[in-house]
């Protein structure tokens, strides 16, 4: 597996989750795995072992007219058969975060802002993917893997490198891309053919066939020399529609027109990392098990949340309990319910960026919150500034209705999800989607845009899907389930237990290396 993000190891997107639960079930089922990745100014070692450096001599590498120097450490992950290679170089060492820079690298430059990607990303990828093929050069044929996967647009174009560097050692090997997002701001594109040249030392001729109006893709480059994966077959399915276009800046449009066939894997998820019978893991204060309708747990977790969180200032918080703002600012605060009225908990979690329809969210919980004294909106996660800064006067202005974490901490992400009735996806686009299993494990009905990979919701059944995605229809549909709620709690409380077992039996990571990764990377190997 090459990839620039790894739970435990590099941490940024979703990538990162599925990069470890899928090399961890590989290795289960008996592969041998090796991981590739750079090592970061971020990286951490907390579950690195067996550390080697400098295992072979060091590769110069001409990007751009200028020569790099890569070096190459092996190591293993900690209660795994996972063996890793790190890529070293300076320009990987001085970032502090994965895609884009942190608050102390605008804070050392303010030409480096704070969310924005890294401004040398294309040398950076550039160089991890040329280092990559260099190790290869260096392996035996008894090493030579049967299956290079990449993981998504910042390794899509090592196939590439692969097929026409003429490494005989590789000759046998198959490509896999793994698209885990097409959407615009995703492509890892360059912007023309000579950028591409420059950077890739790739044929003219090779990069042609790689247009997307003036820029060169990654993901088209793949598709001439390896298959081509995605996160959810309903994604696949969108991304070889031309309908979709809008949300994949020109890409499905030419997939269709190709005749490009991507194969829709649906992530799975390691249940026993949120498993909520087991506070260790699932890192809640109390223990609950929504497969077999046992709540007491959640609702006594609500509790906990409101006696450390209902507090105006942040001098009242208990001091043990400060895992749960580590790396985390809070606007705003929740109110308890008074009166006869019961309080309806919603929440969201996910990247407070525009892709996941946050306007459509902050509009639909203003207006909740005007109408129902007993609604609750819990809201935590980063992004764009401007979106942040949106969601903290939204919070702060809310009266104790509307709470916002800005920031990211593990163990307050899933309390927020753990503690609330429903949790609240309005994505315009979402590939896949991890926070709906993390909900229905925890006993928290989803409610999602019938968009991508959300669409593995069975509406009515595991949780609920609405369409179109605005304000106006969202309000429409909260105001639905907090009216429901209050006549018919059973009904929800059904939906709880039959959504928590269908993830767990259905979606755990076993049940998607055994029954479609492995069959699909058999068929290539076979050369069907």
């Amino acid at each position: 597996m090459v990839s620039m993000e790894f739970a435990g190891i590099a941490e940024a997107g979703g990538v990162k989750n599925v990069a470890r639960s899928l090399c961890e079930e590989l290795a289960l089922c008996g592969n041998n795995v090796m991981l590739f990745i750079p090592q970061f100014g971020c990286t951490d070692f907390d579950e690195i072992i067996n550390i080697q450096q400098d295992v072979c001599n060091p590769v110069s590498l001409r990007i751009c007219s200028i020569d790099e120097t890569v070096l190459f450490t092996t190591a293993s992950l900690l209660h795994t058969n996972i063996r890793i290679v790190f890529i070293k170089n300076r320009h990987f060492s001085e970032k502090l975060g994965v895609y884009t820079y942190t608050e102390d690298e605008e804070k050392y430059d303010p030409s480096h802002k704070r969310g924005t990607g890294h401004i040398d990303s294309l040398l950076l990828e550039t160089l991890f993917q040329r280092a990559v093929v260099s190790y290869a050069r260096n392996i035996s044929q008894s090493e030579a893997p049967d299956i290079v996967l990449c993981e998504d647009a910042s390794t899509a174009v090592l196939p590439s490198y692969i097929v026409y560097s003429g490494i005989p050692v590789l000759k046998k090997t198959k490509c896999v891309v793994t698209i885990h997002n097409a959407g615009p701001y995703y492509h890892h594109s360059f912007a023309t053919i000579a950028e591409a040249k420059q950077y890739t030392n790739l044929p003219e001729s090779i990069l042609c066939g790689a247009m997307n109006g003036d820029r060169v893709e990654p993901f088209l480059l793949a598709a001439g020399c390896a298959a081509l994966t995605t996160v959810s077959t309903q994604y696949a399915e969108e991304l070889s529609d031309p309908a979709h276009n809008q949300d994949t800046d020109g890409l499905s449009e030419i997939f269709a027109r190709r005749g490009i066939r991507i194969t829709g894997i649906t992530n799975g998820i390691d249940y026993e990392r949120y498993n909520p019978t087991h506070s260790t893991t699932s890192l809640l204060p109390f223990t609950y098990n929504p497969e077999k309708g046992d709540l007491v747990g959640k609702y006594r977790c609500r509790d906990f949340f409101l006696a450390h969180f209902a507090a105006e200032k942040e001098d009242e918080l208990h001091a043990q309990n400060i895992r749960y703002l580590t790396g985390i600012k809070r606007s705003g605060y929740i109110r308890s319910c008074c009166g006869s009225k019961k309080a309806v908990y919603f929440s969201y979690h996910g990247r407070i960026v525009s892709q996941k329809g946050i306007l459509v969210l902050a509009e639909a919980a203003k207006r909740i919150v005007r109408t129902y004294e007993n609604a609750r909106f819990i809201i935590i996660g980063q992004g764009e500034p401007e979106l942040e800064h949106g969601m903290e006067n939204l919070a702060s202005l809310s009266g104790g209705s509307i709470v916002f974490f800005k920031g990211y901490n593990r163990a307050m992400a899933r309390l927020a999800s753990a503690v609330s009735d429903f949790i609240v996806l309005p994505s315009y686009f979402e590939p896949c989607g991890l926070e709906d299993f993390i909900a229905q494990i925890f006993g928290t009905i989803p409610i999602a845009n019938a968009t991508g990979g959300l669409k593995k919701i069975i509406d009515g059944t595991t949780g609920f899907l609405y369409s179109p995605n605005t304000p106006e229809m969202l309000s429409q549909v909260l105001s639905s389930f907090i009216e429901k709620k209050e006549k018919d709690s059973e009904y929800f409380n059904r939906i709880i237990v039959q959504a928590a077992a269908y993830v767990h039996e259905k979606y755990s990571w076993h049940e998607v290396v055994m029954n479609q990764y492995i069959p699909f990377f058999n068929l290539l190997i076979k050369g069907y």
